[in-house]
């Protein structure tokens, strides 16, 4: 939709301005303790990395990566998915605008079977994929054939953990943004929503009644809040995987069908009573597709979140912080928001763990994930050696 559209420009633009304002003190060497002399950390940049980018953020995912590596001193080669070239030339240009010399900011109209090419190439020091689980399983297999840096950020499949009642209106507002924002197209989105008992008819109420007020439309249209899928194919995907839990038994709320409408559309979906032999149980559903589980105690909500083969991101709601702390501290995730849907920042750490990848993004540990982290250590010219062997 053209709002969300206009979120991602801002996003990408508080990230590149962060990056101009912040990145040069994060990068400042770091003194370290040492009984004699001294000792410091370097922060060095690489040389030339590539970039492999998805399409459903084009603004966004490419100035993640790029933003803080420019600054570091890298130079970048970006491969973006073959259905966004448009916006890979526009941020070429604006690169170049904004004063990056030639070749230091470079898109490569590539095909994904030449990735390896490029990376077995001397001259490129590190590489960083975000997309498909597949796609990042490759890229990784070359990049440690050749004892090079990667930085993976793959699929996600995020729990939504609702621990109580309070404010619920709120709860379930963040919920339906969490998990229909970009048409349910995010890695890091609230794939699994997973409640309380006492509260669960409450939530699940409450969110059918919200979902059901989506209006789906042409995505230039600011009445519109959802959107088309990225492709038919994508669109077939996501009713495969929702046939395949509603023929095992589980129960379609809302939606659960192809709208009338021109083009890759789905209609917004909560399905219950999902179960382990089901595809939409251990899948990532990269669309507007919701599953809702209903659980005694907040260990069972642990351990039903962290079933999943990702670990993305999480949220934990509820009024008791450390009640939530607890919680968000259990689940296997890289990264976990408390009474917030998972969002992105420029000055936040971005990234998983399992089979969401691995590495950072953004934050003071993103911005030296491709830089070679050098130790520089002076002793006295005329102290003994012994000692500093001892």
């Amino acid at each position: 939709m053209i709002d969300s559209s206009l979120a991602e420009v801002d996003l990408a633009s508080d990230i590149l301005t962060y990056y101009g304002e912040h990145g040069p003190e994060l990068l400042e060497e770091r003194s370290l303790p040492v009984p004699d002399g001294t000792a410091a950390l370097v922060h060095e940049p690489l040389g030339v990395l590539l970039g492999v980018m998805p399409w459903h953020f084009p603004l966004y995912q490419v100035v993640r990566f790029a933003g803080p590596n420019l600054v570091l001193g890298n130079t970048i080669l970006l491969k973006r998915a073959s259905s966004c070239p448009q916006s890979a030339l526009a941020l070429e240009q604006l690169f170049t605008d904004a004063g990056v010399p030639p070749g230091v900011y470079t898109n490569l109209f590539v095909r994904g079977r030449d990735v390896g090419k490029i990376i077995d190439d001397s001259r490129v020091q590190g590489a960083s994929l975000t997309g498909s689980e597949r796609a990042g399983v490759s890229l990784g297999e070359i990049a440690g054939r050749n004892v090079k840096k990667s930085v993976l950020e793959l699929g996600g499949s995020d729990p939504f953990v609702v621990l109580d009642g309070h404010n619920l209106e709120r709860t379930v507002y963040a919920a339906f943004l969490g998990r229909m924002g970009n048409t349910g197209q995010c890695c890091v989105a609230a794939k699994r929503l997973i409640v309380l008992a006492d509260i669960y008819d409450d939530f699940v109420t409450g969110l059918c009644d919200q979902t059901s007020e989506v209006r789906e439309g042409d995505p230039f249209d600011p009445a519109t809040t959802l959107g088309p899928l990225s492709s038919e194919a994508a669109a077939d995907l996501l009713m495969e995987q929702v046939r395949d839990a509603v023929d095992k038994g589980a129960t379609v709320v809302l939606g659960g069908v192809r709208p009338d409408l021109p083009g890759a559309f789905v209609e917004p979906t909560l399905l219950t009573d999902v179960t382990p032999e089901m595809r939409a149980y251990r899948e990532e559903l990269f669309g507007p597709i919701a599953t809702v589980y209903r659980v005694a105690d907040q260990d069972e909500a642990v351990a039903l979140a962290n079933t999943s083969p990702y670990g993305l991101g999480g949220a934990v709601f509820s009024a008791d912080p450390q009640r939530a702390r607890g919680v968000a501290d259990r689940l296997e995730a890289g990264m976990v928001w408390i009474n917030h849907p998972t969002a992105s920042r420029p000055e936040l750490p971005f990234g998983g763990v399992k089979r969401s990848g691995y590495g950072r993004e953004l934050g003071d540990v993103g911005i030296v994930e491709f830089a070679n982290r050098k130790l520089v250590r002076y002793v006295d010219a005329d102290a003994p050696i012994e000692d500093v062997l001892g």
